[in-house]
């Protein structure tokens, strides 16, 4: 009877490690694939908006450019390239809460530790590790946040091609569009850092 009782508690602790095993695992899984996404869909806004950027120069720098075709060409590309950062803004704001998630799981796992020189030492690894994070983070949430004020750059453009259309004030136009190509290559790339950081926290 008592070798009974022993082997069922052996078996109850083998099974509860081994959820906390697949628990932990999942977190850091589900953080990791948030990461990539993020950074597919970062690639691809990057994408499309320099080829729409390079497109919309070359037409402007034709020779006799046709200003309401161009506005309309421009529209509907910049239609697609809110829809990429649409989708790139709801992946990064995904990773925020899978970021809270793993360092959730991270303190769990450290507060179990039953030595309590080793859960503090555990502990205080998991909140230098938070805060290194965390700098990425913010410095990423700005980067969004930018860009933001890139496609609203871009929204106001489109606004001014239509009036150029009457106007035909080609060069403030290309002056314009170069400006907004040049702060949207910056911060893009800063955000491939950000991705980069990622990486390194779900695999390192």
């Amino acid at each position: 009877m008592k070798y009974f009782t022993l082997l069922i508690a052996v078996s109850l602790f083998v099974s509860c490690g081994s959820r906390v095993t697949n628990k932990a695992l999942k977190t850091g899984d589900r953080l990791k694939s948030a990461i990539e996404d993020f950074e597919d869909n970062r690639q691809k806004l990057s994408s499309k908006m320099v080829a729409g950027i390079e497109e919309a120069e070359g037409s402007l720098t034709a020779e006799d450019p046709d200003m309401p075709e161009i506005a309309k060409d421009w529209e509907k590309e910049w239609r697609r390239i809110t829809s990429s950062y649409d989708k790139m803004r709801k992946d990064f704001e995904d990773v925020g809460k899978r970021s809270e998630d793993y360092f959730g799981q991270l303190d769990e796992l450290s507060n179990n530790i039953n030595n309590e020189s080793l859960r503090k030492e555990e502990l205080q690894k998991n909140r230098e590790l938070r805060s290194k994070w965390q700098v990425s983070y913010d410095k990423a949430a700005a980067s969004v946040a930018k860009i933001e004020d890139v496609m609203k750059q871009g929204n106001d453009f489109h606004m001014v091609l239509v009036a150029s259309s009457i106007r035909q004030k080609i060069e403030q136009n290309v002056a314009d569009l170069n400006n907004i190509a040049t702060q949207a290559k910056i911060i893009l790339s800063d955000l491939e850092s950000f991705t980069q950081a990622g990486r390194e926290l779900v695999e390192g």
